[in-house]
């Protein structure tokens, strides 16, 4: 159990291959995907671009419990991927000359940020994660209802920063880096009081409905609408792959995200291709970025977004919450991308799972370029 609450703790933040993937097992790329499977992850959806083709390939089950199999069209639990969605909508209000990258926090949210707290903290710095604030996740009572099982325990956005304000900030901002889902919610609380609406509108009229991603939402309850992956984490000893499918989504701003494999494909290319923000502010987003030791790849961190060396550069982001993993990559001229979701949390699959979960990535991503 110990284990357990420091796995969730860092992340919160089976052997049956699709009709899909049987279709065609001759094929690399599938036999990778059936390969992620046998390795232990439940189920697996992939969706990998290549200039004008784009492959769509399943393996595995939806739901232990039925042995449906996974879909393509299924959603998921996308977690921090919903950091990159927060900060483009930031990132508009700053094109829209509504707001300033390097404007004080405490000055934009005054009564919400403690008189004093986090000084020098700009906007920058939050979609950055190097404004030093605690993270209210390592908290040990945040996750202390979920431990208990009380999986529907609602935290309220403000609750859960109040108790990152009692903790001291780590570092002067800019001079270091923590993934802090503090952060987010106040980019969030920043959008609602810049524009006078909720963030949840926001996103909804910036980002979802023009790029009509009719599979993405952002729930304000423990459930996911529509056909879904079921997320399991090993629980018990031995351990057992539980499901934590209806774990309340309390990371809203920084991880409540949930979507599928073509939504998420659809958004960073939209992003990385100029439809959601202007050349200046996406030289902002994806300049001096700060290496990012919280990701199992290695990485660095720009504004809402993550930069990856696999062959060449990949940008994107990744997002792991209990009981599921993602990955999304796109290369900078957008015309190779890559999604991999499955419904295990990396834990379920140990080292040596996790070890072909990234090599069915990189191999999807690089083709004949992987190392």
């Amino acid at each position: 159990m110990a284990a357990f609450t420091v796995r969730l703790l860092t992340a919160l933040v089976l052997l049956l291959p699709g009709s899909a993937a049987a279709a065609a097992g001759t094929d690399p790329l599938r036999r990778a995907l059936d390969g992620l499977v046998a390795a232990g992850a439940p189920g697996a959806l992939l969706l990998d671009r290549d200039g004008r083709h784009t492959a769509r390939l399943t393996s595995g089950v939806a739901d232990l419990a039925t042995g449906r199999p996974a879909r393509i069209t299924d959603r998921f639990r996308a977690a921090s991927l919903m950091k990159s969605y927060t900060a483009v909508v930031v990132l508009q209000l700053v094109q829209e000359r509504r707001l300033g990258l390097d404007d004080a926090v405490d000055r934009l949210l005054p009564g919400v940020i403690p008189h004093g707290y986090g000084r020098g903290v700009t906007v920058r710095h939050l979609l950055q994660n190097t404004s030093g604030l605690f993270n209210f996740n390592d908290d040990p009572r945040v996750l202390a209802p979920y431990l208990a099982g009380d999986l529907g325990h609602v935290w309220t956005p403000q609750q859960l920063l109040d108790i990152a304000f009692e903790h001291p900030p780590l570092y002067r901002p800019g001079t270091g880096f923590n993934y802090s889902d503090t952060n987010f919610f106040l980019a969030a609380y920043i959008v609602e009081a810049v524009t006078g609406r909720s963030f949840d509108h926001e996103l909804r009229a910036r980002i979802l409905r023009p790029l009509r991603l009719t599979g993405t939402d952002l729930p304000r309850t423990a459930d996911i609408w529509g056909p879904h992956l079921h997320g399991y984490f090993p629980l018990g000893d031995p351990p057992v792959a539980t499901d934590l499918t209806y774990l309340y989504p309390w990371a809203w701003a920084a991880g409540g995200l949930t979507s599928t494999v073509t939504d998420t494909a659809r958004f960073y290319r939209a992003l990385f291709g100029g439809e959601l923000l202007g050349p200046r502010l996406m030289r902002e987003m994806m300049t001096n970025t700060v290496p990012d030791p919280d990701t199992d790849l290695p990485s660095s961190s720009g504004l809402g977004v993550q930069r990856w060396t696999p062959c060449g550069v990949a940008w994107g982001h990744s997002g792991n919450v209990a009981g599921y993993l993602v990955y999304a990559w796109i290369s900078p001229d957008t015309r190779r991308q890559t999604v991999l979701a499955i419904n295990g949390d990396p834990q379920l699959l140990g080292a040596a799972g996790m070890a072909v979960y990234n090599d069915v990535l990189i191999r999807a991503f690089c083709g004949r370029r992987s190392p």
